[in-house]
C-alpha cells in the first residue's frame, strides 16, 4: 500500500443494500412480516457490534432503506441508533432505492451529527483532520445516475487515506444507469477502499495495485433470489514504519438464510420417498429454524404420480419451507405411444412440447398432461 504519514489504527463496518422496510417477496404475508421486523433486528445487531467493536466509521453505501415503504419509526430507529453510537461517524451514500431528493429521512436534517449525507450526484468528500481521512462519494438524486461521478479524476492527497464510498455498477453495461464505473476508473482515481453498494451478493476483496474494493452486498438476504445469509465488510486500515496496510474480513448479523436446492426424483412414485430424501437433504446440510429452504424438484415420473404440495412448513423443523415441482411425466409412458385412445391422442399432442428445450413450455405441457389424464380418469390432481 501506499506510504502514509503516521495516524491511529482505523475499524471501518463497510454495508449496503440494507432495504429497511423493504416487503419480502416469495413469503407468506405473516412471515413477510415476520422478516421486515427481523430486518430491523438485524440491522440493530450490527448496530451493537459498531457500538461495541470500536468502529471509527461506518460506510453505507446506499439503499439504506426503501423510501416508498419508510416509516416513520424507522426514521426514529435510524436517529436512535445513529445517536447512541457518538464516537463513531457514519457515512452514508444514497443510492437508487433510498435517492437523496425528495427524501424526509436525509433532508429534514433529523439525524445526528455524526451521521454525513452525500447530497450530490456529483463527486463530493468529507474530510477528517484528526484522522488524515477524506472519505469520496456522491447520492443517487433519484432512481437513476447515468454519469460517472469519478471518470477522469483523482484523489486530491494520497498522503491522507482516501475511500470512496457509492452506490455503483462496476464494469456493468455501459448503458446502465445505476452509476456505471469501470475497474480503470478506480486505479485511476487512486483510493485505499472502494465501498460499493448496489449488488445484493456480496463479493470477496479484490485488490487493485494499492487499493482494494468490495461489493458489502445486502445486510441480510431478501428472499430466494436473493440466497445466502447476507452481511457487511470489516475493514482495519493498520500502520506499519509509514506503511498502510488494509485487514479486511466479511462479517454476517443476519440468522436466517434463504437456499435453494434441487433433488432429482426420477422414477420415485411414492409421497413418503420424496419426503425421505428431504429429510436427509436437511440432516446432512445440517438445515435448522434459521433456514428458509426451497426444494426444486427435477427429473421424470410416472405422469398418475402427483408431487405433494401440502407439506406442512414445519415438518423438518425449518423456518419456510417450499416445493417447486419441476417434473416432468415421461417416465413409463411408452404405451401412451401406442395407446389409441383419447388419453394416447392427449400424449402425442404434448410431447414436443414435453421434449422442448424451452423449460417454461415443459412445465407448462407437463401440467396440461395431468390435468387431461387425471380428467380422463376422473381423478384429483391435486394432494
Amino acid at each position: 500500500m501506499t506510504e502514509k504519514t503516521q495516524a491511529p489504527r482505523l475499524k471501518f463496518l463497510h454495508c449496503s443494500d440494507i432495504h429497511l422496510d423493504a416487503p419480502y417477496v416469495g413469503l407468506i404475508p405473516e412471515k413477510s412480516d415476520e422478516r421486515r421486523q427481523g430486518l430491523r433486528t438485524t440491522f440493530m445487531r450490527m448496530m451493537e457490534y459498531v457500538r461495541g467493536g470500536g468502529i471509527n466509521y461506518v460506510l453505507i453505501s446506499g439503499d439504506l432503506f426503501d423510501i416508498k415503504y419508510a416509516t416513520n419509526s424507522t426514521a426514529e430507529l435510524l436517529i436512535r441508533e445513529f445517536r447512541n453510537c457518538p464516537d463513531t461517524k457514519f457515512i452514508i451514500a444514497p443510492g437508487k432505492h433510498d435517492s437523496y431528493e425528495n427524501n424526509p429521512i436525509y433532508t429534514s436534517e433529523r439525524l445526528p451529527d455524526n451521521c454525513y449525507i452525500f447530497s450530490s450526484d456529483k463527486l463530493s468528500r468529507f474530510d477528517f483532520e484528526d484522522d488524515k481521512l477524506t472519505i469520496y462519494g456522491w447520492a443517487f438524486m433519484n432512481e437513476s445516475l447515468v454519469e460517472n461521478p469519478i471518470y477522469e479524476k483523482t484523489a486530491d492527497d494520497i498522503s491522507k487515506i482516501n475511500i470512496v464510498c457509492g452506490y455503483a455498477d462496476l464494469d456493468g453495461r455501459i448503458d446502465s444507469d445505476i452509476c456505471p464505473i469501470a475497474t480503470t476508473d478506480l486505479k485511476k482515481f487512486g483510493a485505499d477502499y472502494y465501498a460499493l453498494g448496489s449488488r445484493h451478493e456480496g463479493t470477496e476483496f479484490v485488490t487493485l495495485d494499492d487499493s482494494m474494493y468490495g461489493y458489502a452486498g445486502a445486510l441480510e438476504s431478501a428472499g430466494f433470489d436473493d440466497p445466502g445469509v447476507g452481511g457487511a465488510k470489516l475493514i482495519t486500515i493498520k500502520y506499519d514504519s509509514g506503511e498502510i496496510s488494509i485487514d479486511a474480513k466479511n462479517m454476517t448479523f443476519s440468522r436466517i438464510a434463504f437456499v435453494e436446492e434441487t433433488i432429482d426424483v426420477t422414477a420415485v412414485d411414492s409421497g413418503s420417498e420424496i419426503i425421505s430424501r428431504i429429510s436427509r437433504l436437511v440432516s446432512e446440510k445440517k438445515y435448522s429454524s434459521e433456514t428458509a429452504l426451497k426444494i426444486v424438484l427435477t427429473g421424470s415420473v410416472n405422469p398418475r404420480f402427483i408431487i405433494p404440495n401440502n407439506i406442512d412448513n414445519d415438518a423438518f423443523g425449518l423456518y419456510s419451507f417450499e416445493i417447486i415441482d419441476k417434473t416432468m411425466p415421461t417416465y413409463g409412458v411408452e404405451g401412451f405411444k401406442r395407446d389409441m385412445t383419447v388419453k394416447g391422442e392427449v400424449y402425442r399432442t404434448l410431447r414436443p412440447m414435453l421434449e422442448s428445450r424451452n423449460e417454461e413450455e415443459r412445465l407448462i405441457a407437463a401440467r396440461a398432461f395431468r390435468e387431461a389424464l387425471a380428467a380422463l380418469e376422473n381423478r384429483d390432481i391435486e394432494t
